[in-house]
């Protein structure tokens, strides 16, 4: 194995593949998006699996010179095509959970025409002429009233992929009909055989061989890489988090001589942890997590962290400092505020209270206050509504003591120090 990085494993691909039939778009090669989910980048119908060393990911050469040439060999016969029919429209809600990202590259395709359709639709009705038209095939053979020309306008620079290659560059309308080559579509069918294959194997626990979640939850990272392991047999491989370096700051010796990968995530309690978490506010060590929860507090928004993890306030309370003084991180003041906006706030429409949830457009700290800008898309009203910091304090005050008090057995908020020696005893 010669192992090469993934910036030069691109430019190797992309100085052999140069001149391909078929557009490719081999950035994934340094953005390995789906490294976790199946340890590998499937470009076309060529998967290309991805080595870790030293933590840092590899390609071997030879791979990335054996793809490109597949690639650079292949050849289109533009006369050749075969017409592309449109799946109909489905809601996130109508589909199965086992389908949500799937290799289906129609659907792919279809979306982004369904997407510029109903934007289209919404910019020349008003709210009360809206309907779902845009989501039936029309005249032009796109949804609603989408054009051909519109809709290759609106796409004119865009770097979404499908199986790492541009389809849009080798599509052609004709008579109401979309049409693509023939050898192009059936290498398009082969991914999607692929990438399933992939998922099908990564999905299986390497210890026990249960069948997993779809998308990657069972996986773990490894020193060479991830592995499948179910929370059982995570549990089972790793130790729990006790607690042990509660009160540490992060930048201790303590904290640097201790492995977070040898134990558990504290808060899915399914995964290897891959890093210690801290408090950036105040430095202290909240526990081991795995890549996956350590990104979610780390890059999602802090109101999406609060209501979508489970035991995310617990948590973010294992920092000493924030269960002492019942905060949360400076983050989550505007987080907390705007779940109160958002839950409270509705504007009035005909001397009538709008039922619809408004929608945050922007909030800015404005001396001492939050402003929130406002949008009811039903109504296209816009307002704003101010938070001040210390209504943002107290608010946050009150969800610390109420995650509090759902903790403890008798339901009771417990003082700054009980606080302390009750997690302490977690």
């Amino acid at each position: 194995m010669t192992p090469i990085s993934p910036q030069l494993a691109r430019t190797y691909f992309a100085e052999i593949s140069a001149g391909s039939a078929i557009p490719l778009d081999p950035d994934d090669l340094v953005r390995m998006t789906r490294v976790r989910q199946h340890g590998h980048v499937v470009i076309g119908d060529v998967a290309i699996r991805c080595y870790k060393n030293k933590s840092k990911w590899r390609y071997d050469e030879r791979d990335i010179r054996r793809a490109a040439q597949v690639f650079a060999d292949l050849r289109l016969d533009p006369d050749d095509v075969v017409e592309i029919h449109l799946p109909p429209y489905r809601d996130h809600d109508e589909r199965d959970p086992e389908e949500w990202g799937g290799a289906d590259w129609r659907r792919r395709i279809a979306y982004r025409m369904y997407r510029h359709a109903r934007v289209k639709h919404q910019k020349e009705r008003h709210y009360e002429e809206r309907d779902d038209s845009w989501r039936r095939i029309g005249a032009d053979g796109l949804p609603g009233e989408l054009t051909w020309e519109e809709f290759t306008t609106v796409c004119a620079g865009d770097r979404q992929n499908v199986a790492n290659t541009r389809p849009l560059e080798l599509m052609t309308h004709r008579g109401g009909n979309l049409f693509l080559p023939r050898a192009y579509v059936e290498l398009l069918d082969r991914w999607e055989q692929v990438t399933e294959s992939l998922l099908a194997r990564a999905r299986i626990c390497s210890r026990c061989r249960a069948q997993g979640p779809r998308w990657g939850a069972w996986r773990a990272p490894s020193p060479l890489g991830y592995v499948t392991l179910c929370p059982p047999c995570a549990g089972a491989a790793f130790q729990r988090y006790t607690g042990h370096l509660r009160g540490v700051l992060y930048e201790s010796a303590r904290t640097r001589s201790t492995r977070a990968d040898g134990y558990l995530c504290r808060l899915c309690a399914e995964s290897r942890a891959a890093a210690w978490d801290h408090c950036h506010d105040h430095g202290y060590i909240r526990g081991p997590l795995c890549d996956s929860c350590n990104t979610y507090e780390g890059k999602s928004t802090a109101h999406s962290f609060l209501q979508d993890k489970e035991g995310a306030a617990l948590h973010l309370l294992e920092c000493r400092s924030c269960l002492d003084r019942r905060t949360l991180p400076a983050r989550y003041h505007a987080a907390l505020a705007r779940m109160h906006v958002e839950a409270t706030e509705r504007h009035t429409v005909h001397t009538r209270r709008c039922r619809h949830e408004p929608w945050i457009e922007r909030v800015e700290l404005v001396h001492g206050t939050y402003r929130f800008e406002l949008s009811c898309w039903w109504h296209e009203d816009t307002w704003t509504k101010d938070i001040t910091v210390a209504e943002a304090s107290a608010l946050v005050r009150d969800f610390v003591d109420q995650a509090l008090a759902a903790a403890q057995p008798d339901g009771r908020v417990p003082t700054s120090r009980s606080a302390s020696d009750t997690t302490s005893r977690a």
